[in-house]
């Protein structure tokens, strides 16, 4: 019985430092700034990196160290703004990403040695006017949206996420797109097709577990619960 005890710690402790770096969240900084301690995204997260303009930027995982992930963002004519953004009520600053952005009606972000072997991009999007139609698209991909942040954010109430999976031309109403399963240490995002100024917001990157990590965090969860059992 004692052995299991030290097993079943150690497997579970793998697993926690398996994904202690497991997220890059990044935000336009052109409006209420995201403190470190803050957490916001669609997957709460603190420490997000906020940068403006254009050019490149090195970002920082969600635990403060280094990436090595480079960011640049290209087409735009500046940054822009809503200039409404407070924190959430719930204590959250998921309005502040959407409170800045970089504006365009057809602009590229580009990310760079992604250490990740398989990962999901959550990228979110917005416009000081709601009902502008876009199109945003990592190539293979592209989805379809109408702008819905502006109310969102003067309304200082607590932001509730909404994510268009179109990919024909219906345009629903959304803040945010998922690009799942992708592969390679570089990514390019794109939006066009906009009907007016609007622009990237923020995006996640977000590693999907490796089978073998997945294994070994069912399997000190099962050593836990053998213990667990046992001891009573």
């Amino acid at each position: 019985m004692k052995k299991i005890i030290p097993l079943a710690l150690l497997l579970a402790g793998a697993a926690v430092t398996a994904n202690a770096q497991s997220t890059i969240s990044w935000a336009y900084a052109n409006g209420l700034a995201i403190p470190a301690t803050g957490t916001a995204g669609v997957l709460s997260a603190t420490n997000w990196n906020l940068t403006g303009s254009g050019g490149s930027a090195n970002l920082s995982y969600n635990n403060a160290t280094a990436s090595g992930v480079t960011l640049s963002l290209a087409g735009g004519f500046g940054a822009w703004g809503i200039g409404g953004g407070v924190q959430d009520p719930n204590g959250t600053y998921n309005s502040a990403i959407f409170d800045g952005y970089y504006n365009s009606t057809g602009s590229t972000l580009t990310l760079g040695s992604i250490p990740f072997a398989n990962y999901d991009i959550y990228v979110y999007f917005s416009s000081d006017t709601d009902g502008r139609t876009g199109t945003i698209s990592d190539g293979p991909t592209t989805y379809s949206f109408s702008t819905d942040t502006r109310g969102k954010v003067d309304a200082h109430s607590n932001f509730v996420f909404a994510q268009t999976t179109d990919t024909g031309l219906s345009h629903p109403s959304a803040d945010y797109a998922v690009f799942s399963n992708l592969t390679g240490a570089s990514e390019t995002l794109t939006i066009a097709n906009a009907s007016g100024g609007m622009g990237f917001a923020g995006f996640q990157i977000v590693a999907v577990p490796e089978p073998g990590t997945m294994a070994l965090a069912a399997l000190g969860g099962a050593s836990l619960l053998f213990w667990r059992r046992q001891s009573k």
